[in-house]
């Protein structure tokens, strides 16, 4: 079990790994790394998954893959006996009943992840059984260029709706150059392919990845989709903090995309770690009118939590709306 760094912390908010990232052993296909949203392949640099077998102290938040599931059942009991939280990566087939039901609500957490066509994506799973062993289960999207890219995602959120799951969590990948030419050599061939081209090399990535992240949020809505992890909670930090801090999180990232440097966002971020830090329901702190008990809730903060979290009332609506425009 190694400690890990996410890309995108305020999307997924975890601290470490058990066991590696299963790459496949055919050179060309590929599979997503959740932690740095690149795509591995066996002729990929990735690290050894050299780290402690011990089960920590205090309870953390896990990220494992299926494989990884599969063979080290008896350590992902003792991290759930612990009060671990875990999230667990569907990117192979696993049966529900391997893993270990989760102790409390929202400790366990599945995820299947989705790519594009062109960057070998497949079909999402069946994620019914999950829900039905007490797990909260969703699809991980990776947001990247392609063809038609916006219609796939809105096929890929219908298609997780129809296959169970309860969340979408929308995350750019991370496409370096090298990978960009891989798939250009293979689909364009020798006589090459002008508009492949200009996508994959002159397009500006980030734009068009913040355009798919509001796209996936249009539809998600429009489906009556959720948008955040409903875990994992450990028994330190229940599932109703970590669901309205990362809550915070994601409208966090949100204002960065759409304000830039003058961005409110770093406020969002600083109540959100406070939140978890505290381990407090915001619920009861709500009624009394006491959000600002805890650090960084200052008034604006205050506000846009208050109407976040219940979906309606200024500023979050003000933001919303910025945010679902085309």
């Amino acid at each position: 079990m190694r400690r890990i760094d996410p890309a995108f912390p305020d999307l997924l908010p975890l601290s470490h790994r058990l066991g590696p990232v299963p790459v496949p052993e055919d050179g060309e296909r590929a599979v997503l790394d959740p932690v740095e949203m690149r795509l591995l392949r066996a002729s990929s640099p990735h690290p050894r998954a050299v780290g402690e077998r011990t089960v920590p102290r205090r309870p953390i938040r896990v990220l494992v893959h299926a494989a990884t599931a599969a063979h080290e059942g008896e350590m992902l009991a003792a991290l759930v006996r612990a009060g671990c939280g875990v999230l667990v990566v569907v990117d192979a087939p696993l049966p529900p009943g391997r893993v270990p039901a989760p102790g409390f609500p929202g400790q366990v957490v599945a995820v299947a992840p989705w790519l594009p066509e062109l960057w070998g994506g497949e079909a999402l799973p069946a994620l019914g059984g999950w829900r039905e062993r007490g797990i909260e289960a969703g699809v991980l999207l990776g947001l990247g260029p392609a063809p038609g890219a916006a219609e796939q995602v809105q096929q890929a959120i219908c298609e997780a709706v129809k296959q169970g799951a309860g969340f979408a969590v929308a995350v750019p990948l991370a496409l370096p150059p090298e990978d960009r030419h891989r798939i250009y050599d293979r689909r364009a061939g020798e006589a090459g392919d002008g508009a492949l081209e200009n996508l994959l090399f002159h397009t500006d990535l980030g734009r068009l990845a913040a355009g798919l992240e509001r796209e996936a949020s249009r539809r998600c809505r429009s489906v009556g989709l959720a948008e955040v992890l409903p875990g994992p909670a450990t028994s330190l930090v229940g599932c109703e903090v970590f669901r309205a801090a990362t809550q915070l999180l994601l409208w966090a990232r949100r204002l960065d995309v759409l304000e830039g440097v003058a961005s409110a966002g770093w406020q969002l971020r600083r109540a959100a770690q406070a939140l978890l830090a505290s381990r407090r329901d915001p619920g009861p702190l709500l009624a009394e009118d006491n959000l600002r008990v805890l650090p960084g809730f200052n008034p604006w903060v205050e506000a846009f939590a208050r109407s976040a979290w219940s979906g309606a009332g200024e500023p979050f609506e003000a933001v919303l709306a910025k945010w679902l425009a085309p």
